[in-house]
């Protein structure tokens, strides 16, 4: 599947996509554990409590979030590369006309 396919996909799926990662915020005596939600957006640190109950969806909506932003990413990659290649091959064609261009002058 082409990566704008599976972008596509993952968007049009509907599923909650939550930006950020789970980190344990604190152990009870009892040794439950509690979470937050931390994420970043610009230079401002966001931090959320979790409730117990909702901590599975959460692990599954940042995968998913994880997952969609890796993909992302490999998409711009993929379009730099080809970009670098079009923006080289029409520097060297120009190059190439130039020096024709010379030579019939001259």
């Amino acid at each position: 599947m082409k990566l704008q396919e599976e972008m596509a996909a993952m968007l049009k799926d509907g599923s909650p996509m939550t930006r950020g990662k789970l980190c344990v915020s604190a152990v009870r005596k009892s040794g439950r554990k509690a979470y937050n939600l931390q994420y970043r957006r610009k230079t401002v640190q966001f931090v959320k409590a979790i409730p117990a109950c909702e901590l599975e969806a959460y692990r599954k909506s940042t995968e998913r979030c994880k997952r969609f932003l890796d993909c992302v990413q490999r998409y711009v990659d993929m379009k730099t590369k080809e970009s670098i290649r079009t923006i080289r091959k029409e520097a060297k064609d120009a190059r190439g006309k130039a020096k024709a261009a010379r030579r019939a002058d001259g």
